[in-house]
């Protein structure tokens, strides 16, 4: 089981600077990795470890989807936010997001641009 939390893609993914070179989290962000983090623990401690597959007549098929620590995302805003006009990136800022998420274990942070890019790699190298 999976579980998927999706914001905005106008939701900032930053605060302002914080310290020279250093740029905190939104709070649209933290929010949103906190509200992931419970849905994903309330399911687990409401459902258990599995839940058995019926079929219509409410008998169980002998599937199993397991909820041992279920993959989480997040998705939410877009990486262009980290663009001046001229199309050229801010170091500083990619660099807090991506320390900031690269140690996040749970849920993974996934910004729309990237699945946008993501889903076009798929359409376009499926053969």
């Amino acid at each position: 089981m999976v579980f998927a939390e999706i914001k905005h893609h106008r939701t900032p993914l930053l605060k302002s600077e914080y310290r020279p070179s250093v740029w905190p989290l939104s709070n649209d962000l933290v929010g949103g990795i906190s509200q992931a983090q419970v849905t994903v623990h309330q399911a687990v401690a409401g459902v258990g470890e599995h839940v058995a597959q019926r079929d219509a007549s409410g008998f169980e098929t002998g599937d199993v989807t397991y909820l041992i620590r279920p993959r989480s995302f997040l998705i939410i805003g877009k990486l262009s936010e980290f663009l001046n006009e001229r199309d050229q990136y801010h170091p500083e800022k990619i660099r807090s997001f991506e320390l900031a998420r690269r140690h996040l274990q749970e849920p993974e942070i996934i910004t729309f641009d990237e699945l946008l890019a993501r889903a076009e790699w798929i359409v376009n190298n499926s053969a």
